[in-house]
């Protein structure tokens, strides 16, 4: 789509959200117009009369859970069912205050951070909910048609579970009793997305019923919800930057004797598949009598996504000289060790390299699945100052990747063409399009990898309350919980196996085996598929097709000579560990009046006992045994909390919040073993293990803010965080030797002392004080600034210093203007999030940090009300049509990736009957 058409439907997506209240206003002079009264008869009406839509109902509900909490507390409502504006939890989330996203490289939100941290906790209904083997819940498996409200807890106390130094998500699912009796709704959508290019399918359906009997009150709750997506999700990147050398090996000079850096070779990674997710929950409720119930309830989620994660990439850097080299005006100083460092190097724009040097294209073929599965059974009393509860649940989770891969290499000479980087991203193409040539690939190797994890948790707890009727204490809150976790995860070796006879000899590229010619084993048509070419990447290109490989799986594996079936099992990649958490907690609300103005607040402390038992297998590099290896650890933490809530009036409070949280490793980062990827022709070896020794991640957290509510929808906030976090996890990659051979080594390192601050900012009003229609107007503003560092390497074994934390994005904000009013329901978002720090790479000419410019986004939706209980909806996403962009290092000259972020325009119906 062009640049010119993306501001068309930006312009006609704010004209529309701003000429609906005249649309409005015209309806309703239209319908008065239609129903004027018989002569002599009057008709009162009442100019000062506020339509109470559902959106004002969410949002003052929202507003109202904000305002009494006891804690800085963020949310989102859905007081009509289904009407939360994005397809899934995650993406829901980007609405609250604080809260960033990311997209993963599927084309969907994977990531959520709250506050630049990613330390954060899920729960279900209040209770914990994991996914497979992980600490937290993937919430982009839960579709957002089965959402009552997402409350996002930045602080603490002590009735909550430990494990976010972020903060926690609780997400609020629907329940029969919620509901004055029967109710039957439905969602039906089809999305139709730029890339992914079919309309794609979703819909839900509740049904819902209470009934009064002898025994008491009944009440019966079903949801089902499916999410189906056909993607591509296209990313086009340049290896990490070098310094160029002369045939010689002596470094490449400018005209002025600085140092010439230019990426090591360019690539394209596009990843198009077939998703569905679906998603079932439950609820029974029974009330025997007024002050007791019992409920039973249960979620299940599952996901089934087969895609292809196409490459084509060339590395002549290093291998030919230059045939034509541009040099700009870029200039640092050498970061890489050595006996260069601190020499002034100039990045390369543009250059050419023709020779016989390695291109290539390759199919990853993933087939995965996964599934989460909680069930709960719960009991709540209520007595005239007392109430107890009690609840078990059954959490687990399961996930699987099998991955079937086959490269393919040309034929030389080849021709890179590197364009420079202009628009912040690598552009680059081969000459002569050879890509496009079936008869010029060959095979090489044949690579297949599987992994599994899962998790498993029983767990147990019971909380009281008891009420003071009068005095300074308002209540106190006691309670134990019991856990008992299992995580696991197995996969299978990694080594590729070339083909019969070897790829070639000397240089492939060159002197390729004529054996292993693609089209004279494989009928071309059937084993290649044609990818397309983009902005970055100006040409089509040939790689083996997903259903081709996964479809004669087994026969090629007997051409490579291997086994038929899956890859036998690495004792590198497994590990099992069972943990066992006690806790238990007390705390007392006090509320009192002080000067004449209304203090509240909690004072607690939660104390959790932690027992862990981890068996995996260490590795032997110089004999390359793994042998069976138990690890057994215990842990107390204390956590206390403390808040000040003063009350100036019904309008204005102060918020003052102190507590300690902690964060445990993620399971995974405690395997100790090494899971070993031997390199090839095109990649170096990697590698990744885990440290035992880890601690749980500590912060001293403390917030404060100022609260102004000025109407029932209508708020401002400004507040101030900081948080003094120690031990801070943080992934390096290092370069290592392992029995002989070079690998890449991917680990977690706990850092040292660090801190976390920040502001933000938050207002929302409807604009009930204009005229007719145009009352129905309303907006939407948060803000957060953050920064923050702590003490860790530069690199593994490198010195210590202070650098940023990963995932902190400095400023981030969300605005929203929207309108409801006589049926029409619109809404204009935008999301901004600045750059942030990925990961820390291998030390680098532009250093070790690995940097992203996400995208920001602008979405629109409008719906109408055919009837009050059918509504029409239309949306649209990143209507800008703006993409991600990652670069090796600050400044813009070094881009790593674009990601072609998709854009969605979406017609869909919601009924309840």
């Amino acid at each position: 789509m062009t640049r010119s058409s993306s501001r068309t439907l930006l312009s006609l997506a704010i004209f529309t959200a701003l000429t609906l209240p005249a649309l409005a206003q015209a309806q309703e002079a239209g319908a008065a117009d239609n129903a004027t009264p018989p002569a002599g008869q009057q008709t009162a009406i009442d100019l000062d009369t506020v339509t109470v839509t559902a959106l004002r109902q969410s949002l003052q509900t929202a507003q109202t859970i904000k305002q009494e909490a006891a804690m800085v507390v963020d949310s989102i409502v859905a007081e009509d069912i289904g009407k939360l504006p994005d397809n899934s939890v995650a993406d829901a989330l980007q609405r609250v205050t604080g809260v960033q996203i990311a997209q993963g490289n599927q084309g969907e939100t994977t990531g959520v951070v709250i506050r630049g941290l990613p330390n954060v906790i899920s729960t279900l209904n209040g209770r914990e909910i994991f996914s497979s083997s992980g600490r937290g819940y993937a919430f982009q498996n839960l579709p957002a048609t089965a959402i009552k409200s997402l409350n996002v807890y930045k602080s603490s106390e002590a009735s909550l579970p430990l494990g976010g130094i972020a903060g926690l998500v609780d997400i609020e699912l629907r329940r029969p009793l919620d509901f004055d009796g029967l109710e039957i709704a439905g969602t039906v959508t089809g999305t139709h997305s730029k890339y992914g290019g079919d309309v794609d399918p979703s819909a839900s359906l509740m049904l819902s019923n209470r009934w009064d009997t002898d025994a008491g009150e009944f009440g019966a709750m079903i949801n089902v919800g499916y999410i189906g997506k056909r993607y591509a999700y296209d990313a086009v990147w340049g290896d990490f930057p070098k310094v160029l050398e002369n045939p010689d090996g002596t470094p490449m000079r400018t005209d002025a004797g600085n140092l010439i850096a230019a990426p090591n070779g360019w690539g394209t990674n596009y990843n198009h598949g077939d998703r569905d997710r679906s998603a079932f929950n439950y609820a029974l409720q029974w009330k025997p009598t007024e002050n007791t119930e019992v409920y039973v309830e249960g979620l299940y989620d599952y996901v089934r996504d087969n895609y292809d994660q196409a490459f084509l990439f060339s590395f002549p850097v290093g291998v030919v000289p230059p045939s034509s080299l541009q040099v700009g005006g870029n200039c640092y100083a050498n970061q890489l060790a050595g006996a260069l460092q601190g020499q002034t190097i100039c990045d390369a724009t543009s250059g050419s390299w023709t020779g016989d040097t390695y291109a290539a294209s390759s199919t990853q073929a993933h087939k995965q699945r996964g599934q989460d599965i909680q069930n709960a059974l719960g009991f709540k009393w209520r007595g005239d100052q007392l109430r107890l509860s009690t609840e078990v649940t059954r959490t687990s989770g399961y996930y699987r990747d099998e991955n079937f891969i086959i490269d393919t290499f040309m034929s030389g000479p080849i021709t890179t063409i590197w364009d420079g980087t202009s628009g912040k991203h690598q552009n680059w193409y081969l000459a002569g399009e050879p890509a496009m040539d079936p008869s010029r690939f060959y095979l090489n190797g044949l690579f297949q990898t599987w992994g599994e994890s899962r998790g498993e948790e029983n767990s147990w707890r019971g909380d009281g309350v008891f009420e003071f009727l009068d005095g300074p204490i308002a209540n106190i809150q006691f309670g134990l919980r019991y856990a008992d976790r299992t995580a696991s995860a197995k996969g299978s070796v990694e080594i590729s196996t070339p083909p019969p006879g070897g790829a070639g000899t000397g240089n492939i590229t060159a002197t390729p085996n004529p054996a292993n010619q693609v089209v004279g084993l494989f009928p071309a048509n059937s084993f290649f598929c044609s990818k397309r070419g983009n902005s970055a990447l100006s040409q089509s290109f040939l790689t083996p097709c997903y259903d081709y490989l996964i479809g004669n799986a087994d026969e090629l594996r007997a051409y490579y000579g291997l086994p038929a079936g899956l890859a036998e099992e690495n004792p590198g990649r497994f590990f099992d560990i069972q943990e066992r958490k006690s806790a238990g907690y007390l705390q007392t609300k006090y509320d009192f009046d002080l000067f004449g103005l209304r203090v509240d607040g909690l004072v607690g402390v939660r104390a959790e006992q932690i027992k862990r038992e981890l068996n995996a297998y260490s590795f032997d590099a110089s004999t390359g045994i793994y042998s069976a290896i138990t690890r057994e650890t215990k842990d107390t933490n204390t956590l206390p909390n403390a808040s000040l809530n003063l009350h100036f009036n019904e309008e204005w409070q102060l918020r003052v919040l102190a507590a300690k949280t902690l964060s445990y490793p993620d399971f995974g980062a405690l395997n100790p073993s090494i899971s070993l990827n031997p390199g090839t022709v095109n990649r170096a070896g990697a590698a990744s293990s885990g440290n035992p020794d880890l601690s749980p991640i500590e912060s001293t957290n403390y917030d404060m803010s100022l609260e102004w509510y000025f109407s029932p929808v209508g708020y401002m906030s400004a507040g101030i965080f900081y948080r003094d976090i120690d031990g801070y996890i943080q992934n390096y990659i290092s370069n290592v030797v392992i029995a002989g051979e070079e690998y890449e080594l991917s680990s977690p390192q706990s850092a040292g002392s660090g801190h976390l601050q920040g502001v933000e900012f938050a207002y929302q009003q409807t604009f009930d004080f204009l005229p007719g229609a145009w009352s129905g107007l309303g907006a939407q503003f948060n803000y957060t600034y953050i920064e923050g560092d702590t003490k860790s390497p530069e690199f593994i074994g490198g010195p210590v210093i202070s650098r940023p934390l990963q995932n902190v994005s400095k400023n981030n904000y969300n605005a929203v203007l929207f309108y409801e009013n006589f049926g029409l329901s619109a809404r204009l978002a935008y999301g901004y999030r600045s750059r942030y720090i990925d990961f820390f790479t291998q030390p680098t000419v532009a250093g070790t940090e690995d940097q992203v410019e996400p995208a920001s986004s602008l979405d629109f939706s409008v719906s109408y009300d055919v009837t009050p209980r059918a509504t029409v909806v239309l949306s649209a996403t990143n209507l800008l049509g703006n993409n991600l962009h990652q670069f090796w290092g600050n400044g813009d000259s070094r881009p790593r990736d674009i990601r072609y972020q998709d854009k969605t325009f979406g017609l869909g119906f919601r009924f309840k009957l």
